[in-house]
């Protein structure tokens, strides 16, 4: 009985193993199949001239320090460390108003937000140091 058991595992974690190796390996390939629709222009042509490859986009704005440090800055940093410091805020709002008057509570509450308001405070100096840098590559480059 107990041998049976421990087939059926093996058979139930091979099939589950075949399933995901799957569907990681073989849908990307069919997800990126096109249907080609006769009297509509596709992007790529076989035999054309203007066909090519596919083109990715850069995701960064300009292929320069500039355009990295904007990316990183702007467009990373800046929406996640905000809702980061927003949460965080609010979590130290939900400490004040459970202490209940616990001394203790009420300290851990003001240090959560003090350090939300400092970590918010350094997310604003990275953004003021990246546009002084910003302009400084600008001036320069002129």
């Amino acid at each position: 009985m107990q041998k049976n058991i421990e087939n059926v595992k093996k058979i139930i974690i091979n099939f589950l193993i075949i399933n995901i190796l799957l569907v990681f390996c073989v849908a990307p390939t069919l997800l990126y199949a096109a249907e080609v629709v006769p009297g509509q222009p596709s992007e790529i042509v076989p035999g054309q001239p203007n066909s090519g490859p596919i083109k990715i986009e850069n995701p960064f704005k300009k292929d320069t320090i500039r355009g990295l440090i904007e990316t990183i800055v702007k467009d990373i940093l800046m929406p996640i460390g905000g809702v980061v410091a927003v949460l965080m805020i609010m979590y130290a709002g939900f400490l004040y108003v459970t202490a209940g008057g616990d001394p203790g509570q009420i300290k851990k509450a003001h240090d959560a937000l003090l350090w939300a308001v400092i970590g918010a405070a350094i997310l604003l100096g990275a953004w003021v140091i990246s546009e002084a840098i910003s302009k400084t590559i600008d001036q320069l480059r002129v």
